[in-house]
């Protein structure tokens, strides 16, 4: 007998027809388990960012050393990685006069900071529903430059009397609250005053709308602005006193470091800040993932836009006031981080926040790191506007110059 073939004749998935009700059931559950999925990546990502900040943190505690140009070589490296591990057995011992604090204070300030400064720029994008908003674009940093220039200007006269240069522990403790405290104050009002003038520009010529030029175009003017005043000052020092310091205390200011930033009392003082701040970002994202939906829909959900979107852009203003205001103007960290998170967690806040600031943590000990290396570590804005230009001129190309949020 001839032999039946019996795969012939069964039916083809694909030529199934079903009905309209069986179609959209079985859409559904592929939409659903395609939405799961992405569920599972996000919190993959965030997990391994998390363990990587860690990591880096770890790494950069207890074993990062940097030897002489002379004496790089393994055996120099793994001598100083030695010392650098007894020396951190002894700090948990109590011993506090080898140095080590000063490097556990610095790292850890260097992942708040990170943290800080992307975690910002993650709600000012999410906020204004526009790519390319960040504490540098919206005129943040730039804030706090004219505020720490007016306050070099008015309130120093010599340049040992604030903390904008590279200081020693003993000059630290020597300096009373007020005068510890005086330049930061300034710095953080600069940057609030920056944030509220550049949003009533962007308002006024959107009419009530924040778009991606109008929020561009203010940013710009602003940072433009106060750009200039603050050459004018740091040339004033120049042209009066040749030999005056204080225009170099201007210049290591815009250029970002982590050398003044030694003791317990900057971590306490930043980290009072911004840990609350963190996490009421934490607390809240959702509520920006309604937010980014539009304002008409926010309201029929019940969400006070005004407010949230207020408080929101506040936490968001001082926290990068506060890196700035202790850390000089670190840019771009803002703009960069939630550019590549967006990648790795999609659009959803509650995912891409917590994201944003282990891979901010990320990024900024690694430049700090490599600038160490290389004798930059007071110029860390070498680094970091370098890739912040790269990626916004890829971000003004892919996202039609910021008009859309995706």
């Amino acid at each position: 007998m001839a032999k039946v073939n019996l795969r012939a004749r069964r039916p083809d998935a694909n030529n199934i027809t079903l009905r309209p009700a069986e179609d959209e059931q079985l859409t559904r559950l592929r939409q659903e388990q395609v939405r799961r999925q992405k569920v599972k990546n996000a919190n993959r990502a965030v997990a391994v960012a998390f363990i990587l900040m860690f990591l880096l943190y770890a790494f950069s505690v207890l074993l990062y050393v940097v030897p002489a140009a002379t004496q790089r070589n393994l055996a120099v490296i793994l001598s100083m990685q030695q010392v650098k591990l007894q020396n951190f057995l002894s700090f948990l011992n109590g011993e506090k006069k080898n140095g080590y604090s000063i490097t556990l204070v610095r790292y850890t300030i260097i992942v708040l900071s990170g943290a800080a400064l992307a975690s910002a720029g993650c709600v000012f994008q999410g906020s204004f529903k526009n790519i390319i908003a960040s504490p540098t674009t919206m005129g943040v940093q730039a804030g706090a430059s004219l505020g720490n220039a007016l306050y070099t200007l008015f309130c120093v006269h010599v340049v040992t009397e604030t903390i904008i240069t590279q200081n020693t522990a003993e000059q630290v403790d020597s300096l009373s609250i007020w005068e510890l405290n005086k330049q930061q104050l300034f710095a953080v009002a600069g940057s609030l005053i920056a944030i509220w003038i550049v949003s009533g520009i962007a308002a006024l010529l959107g009419k009530g709308s924040f778009s991606g030029g109008n929020i561009l175009f203010a940013g710009i003017v602003f940072s433009s602005f106060t750009g200039a005043i603050v050459s004018i000052i740091e040339y004033y020092f120049m042209y009066m006193d040749p030999v005056d310091t204080r225009w170099r205390a201007l210049r290591v200011f815009g250029m970002g470091s982590f050398d003044r930033v030694i003791t317990v009392y900057h971590l306490i003082m930043m980290a009072v800040v911004l840990v609350p701040c963190l996490l009421v970002l934490l607390l809240i994202s959702p509520k920006l993932n309604v937010l980014v939906m539009g304002e008409e829909e926010a309201a029929t959900m019940g969400v006070n836009v005004r407010f949230y979107r207020t408080a929101l852009i506040t936490v968001g203003t001082l926290m990068a006031a506060i890196v700035y205001a202790f850390c000089g103007a670190i840019g771009f960290v803002g703009f960069i981080v939630p550019q590549i998170c967006r990648r790795f967690t999609g659009p959803d806040f509650r995912k891409l926040i917590p994201m944003c600031m282990s891979v901010g943590a990320i990024l900024l000990l690694l430049v700090y790191n490599i600038a160490f290396w290389f004798g930059y570590n007071s110029y860390l804005n070498l680094f970091v506007s370098v890739m912040g230009c790269a990626m916004m001129i890829y971000s003004l190309a892919k996202g039609k110059g910021g008009r859309s949020y995706g």
